[in-house]
């Protein structure tokens, strides 16, 4: 195999020259993928079924799964021709029994006919005050009874002394509310 007239990517050329072949053979080779055919074919040793082994240590190492992905990405973008060929001949065969299926398909793909999809995209961003909320949830504990023990165990010894310190400053700093009652005199 000689790779001189071959494209590479920088995935590709990050490899030795068998490993290389191996990827290529791995991807390229008629039916399924074979590792350790693709391990013989790329000249690695077949003694006692070594191929086998380095087919499995090879299909293991990073940067060898880089380049067959980087690989097999531009093989299957090869095959867009024949994947259109398909296409119009099952649209053009009327009687096949996914042709309507495929007509709308290919409709919708090209941005015509009916629209029968959403197109949700959604931005924002949370931002947590932990401290607030632990306030918040040693408010809403103490207003629910909560023993002190539970609290303790809660946010922790110094964290609950820290927490209510926090919180009676706070509610120092908050206006108080009057209560009363409205007395009418006629």
């Amino acid at each position: 195999m000689d790779f001189a007239e071959i494209e590479l990517g920088p995935r590709m050329q990050a490899l030795s020259e068998r490993e290389r072949k191996f990827v290529w053979f791995y991807i390229t080779n008629e039916g399924p993928p074979n590792g350790a055919q693709a391990a013989r074919d790329a000249g690695y040793s077949d003694k006692s079924e070594a191929a086998k082994v380095s087919a499995h240590a090879l299909l293991h190492r990073e940067r060898v799964i880089l380049a067959l992905e980087e690989v097999g990405k531009k093989a299957f973008r090869g095959l867009l021709g024949p994947a259109v060929k398909a296409a119009a001949q099952l649209i053009q065969n009327e009687k096949h029994v996914d042709h309507s299926k495929a007509v709308f398909t290919t409709l919708a793909r090209l941005g015509l006919g009916e629209k029968s999809s959403v197109d949700v995209n959604v931005n924002g961003e949370v931002t947590v005050n932990h401290t607030d909320q632990a306030l918040e949830d040693l408010r809403t504990l103490i207003g629910l009874g909560v023993a002190r023990e539970k609290l303790v165990e809660i946010f922790g010894f110094s964290g609950l002394s820290r927490y209510e310190k926090m919180l009676s400053e706070q509610e120092a700093r908050s206006p108080n509310l009057i209560e009363g009652e409205v007395v009418s005199r006629g």
